[in-house]
């Protein structure tokens, strides 16, 4: 019964508290529902990290998927379910960034609440599910559902036509390669039952050396292309970009959560479950996240647009976690596990901080913006702790997870030395393409020529300095404290690379 608790309950628990609200319970009030909303997530947020801290963590092999949250269960019809270490972890940024979104809400939803904060409940849940779930059809219902209320959250508070658009175009691509995943589950399910192996995802992954690589190459590569649309890689990025750039502060945070998503499957398929056709092709992977990586710093540096050029710097650090994971050792796993944390959570900051200055000033140009340091010093405070902690500054979670990335890197013993030099030297300028990026919108903004003039400036509401507050502290307890989640992370990789990767 613990077990059952402990997976079923806790990943049921959002999509029930989404359900009270839809059902009408609190009579369309909008105080009442946006505090339930509320508090709900903060108690969920913080249930998961009692019970993260509280388990016992077994990384043997047949334990991989018992680690700390929850155990493996099994239910009636054979229905497997359970977090494993990288999922827990995953699962508890994903209720933070939910709680985040709810804060924020407070001035930004005004309308169609009662179909906000339900919305949003039930992508928290979907997104959960994908975690846990060792089914296959459950998985591909998640993920579908997942991207449908994002589509349906886009349709219905994003106001640009073209943001719409693009809504609508990542939920059919998105539509598209799960139903890609369907087929090739399918085909694998069929040989799974012919050699009488329990038809999941766990089944798959302890008998993958007994499946040709044919069969894990058709379902290698659809994956792939899903997660290439979560990070995003180019040019799979443009459905993504419209989304994020023309995004208010409590939708930017659901959105961010999808490169927390792909990053999460390009562990559990890619490395550990396909792990002799992800030999394969990553050399090829860390070439187009260079590109990738070089590719949105170059864009970030010279675009106008304040949240387009936020969207391409996303993009270009999403590439430094998924290439590190490339290097197939434990430091490379441990430093993309880390720079995926900490990109999620300085990204999520710093996008507040643009809504927020976009708010003030009427506008998403930074040639109209400047000085704004004097007349809000709050929000230039965060902004300035959110970009040192982005270029990598010491005692910030920027700084041990770059660091962790180069250390991971070096550690590769597939690659040659030159060619881990060559990566390494592009990686830095890509680093420091995003610095200079950083730095000259930070100094544009709070320091460049007055643009203020006919602005109604006032600092930070209460909730908006709470909300950014959180996110500076643990990006601060991060970077001063690492082996908070270090330590359970390296055991975790080094038992993913022994015992699948080599």
């Amino acid at each position: 019964m613990d077990n059952i608790l402990n997976a079923l309950v806790y990943t049921l628990m959002p999509l029930f508290a989404g359900l009270v609200i839809f059902v009408g319970l609190f009579k369309n009030n909008q105080i009442v529902i946006r505090r339930f909303a509320k508090y709900f997530s903060l108690f969920y947020f913080l249930l998961g990290i009692y019970i993260f801290c509280l388990k016992n963590t077994n990384f043997e092999l047949e334990n991989v998927f018992l680690s700390n949250s929850a155990a493996l269960l099994s239910a009636s019809g054979g229905y497997m379910a359970g977090f494993d270490t990288l999922g827990s972890i995953f699962a508890i940024l994903i209720s933070f960034i939910v709680l985040i979104c709810f804060i924020c809400a407070k001035s930004v939803v005004t309308a169609k609440h009662k179909i906000f904060y339900p919305l949003v409940l039930f992508f928290e849940f979907a997104a959960l599910t994908i975690i846990s779930t060792q089914d296959f059809y459950i998985f591909c219902a998640a993920a579908l559902f997942e991207v449908l209320c994002i589509y349906v959250l886009a349709q219905n508070f994003l106001v640009q036509k073209n943001a719409k658009n693009s809504a609508k175009d990542y939920l059919i691509l998105n539509a598209f390669f799960i139903f890609l995943l369907c087929g090739s589950f399918a085909l694998v399910l069929t040989l799974l039952s012919h050699n009488a192996i329990e038809a999941n995802i766990l089944g798959l992954t302890h008998n993958a050396a007994d499946i040709s690589s044919t069969i894990q190459l058709m379902l290698f590569l659809p994956l792939l292309l899903l997660c290439a649309l979560k990070i995003p890689l180019f040019p799979l990025h443009k459905p993504l970009l419209g989304i994020i750039e023309n995004s208010n502060a409590a939708l930017g945070c659901v959105f961010l959560t999808e490169f927390i998503l792909g990053f999460y499957l390009f562990v559990k398929f890619n490395i550990y479950t396909l792990s002799s056709v992800f030999e394969i092709f990553a050399p090829v992977i860390s070439i187009m996240l260079l590109f990738n990586l070089l590719y949105f710093a170059i864009l970030a540096l010279g675009e106008v647009d304040l949240k387009k050029s936020f969207a391409y710097f996303y993009f270009s650090q999403n590439s430094i976690a998924i290439c590190a994971l490339c290097a197939m050792s434990p430091q490379g796993i441990t430093g993309g596990v880390y720079q995926c944390i900490s990109a999620s959570l300085i990204s999520l900051g710093l996008f507040l901080c643009f809504c927020f200055v976009s708010q003030i000033f009427k506008t998403t140009k930074l040639p109209f913006m400047g000085a704004l340091a004097s007349r809000t010093p709050k929000l230039a405070a965060f902004s300035f702790i959110l970009t040192l902690s982005a270029v990598g500054m010491p005692a910030t979670s920027g700084f041990c997870a770059k660091f962790l990335c180069t250390l991971g890197g070096f550690a590769a013993n597939t690659y040659s030395q030159n060619t881990i030099w060559i990566c390494t030297i592009l990686i830095f300028l890509g680093l420091i393409i995003n610095a200079i990026y950083l730095i000259n919108t930070f100094r544009n903004i709070f320091f460049g020529a007055d643009e203020c003039q006919k602005c109604k400036t006032a600092d930070l509401l209460r909730h908006r300095s709470f909300a950014l507050f959180a996110i500076v502290f643990i990006v601060i307890l991060l970077g001063i404290m690492p082996q908070v989640l270090t330590g359970s992370v390296a055991k975790y990789a080094e038992m993913v690379v022994s015992t699948f990767l080599f």
